[in-house]
């Protein structure tokens, strides 16, 4: 049993738009970082409370992909801020960004990956890895 236990996901949530995201309060929370574009949409959100983590996957307008690409910074594909990334095991998580990162991988599945690190008490920060696929208005984060 403790091993089932060990698979599910404390939460999991959809948002049709940002604001729907913002009413609930995902924002305020910290499991969605304030830069996310204004237009946001089908917002996938996972995360696991301890270990804390998180998983999601948003679309927004291409024309609002460079003021999110100005809030991150490239990562370096021969140093990832994280190197694995654990299986949500939730469908829309793309299969390029489960386990052991590969960034030529990623690249082929039409992502650039960058990362962000924000800061969760004092004491402690998070880092969050983006991949985003402007050309489609795609992208997907996840932190620890």
């Amino acid at each position: 049993m403790a091993v089932l236990a060990g698979c599910r996901h404390d939460q999991q949530s959809f948002y049709a738009s940002r604001a729907d995201a913002e009413k609930k309060g995902e924002f305020d929370r910290g499991w969605l970082p304030g830069f996310l574009p204004k237009s946001s949409h089908n917002i996938n959100l996972t995360y696991d409370l301890s270990p804390s983590r998180e998983w999601c996957g948003f679309e927004f307008n291409r024309t609002d992909a460079e003021t999110l690409l100005s809030s991150v910074k490239p990562a370096n594909p021969l140093a990832l801020p994280i190197a694995r990334i654990p299986t949500p095991r939730v469908q829309w998580w793309p299969k390029a960004l489960e386990g052991n990162l590969n960034a030529q991988a990623i690249q082929r599945a039409g992502f650039e990956l960058y990362s962000v690190t924000k800061p969760v008490s004092q004491a402690q920060n998070e880092t969050l890895v983006f991949a985003i696929d402007r050309t489609n208005g795609r992208g997907y984060f996840y932190g620890n």
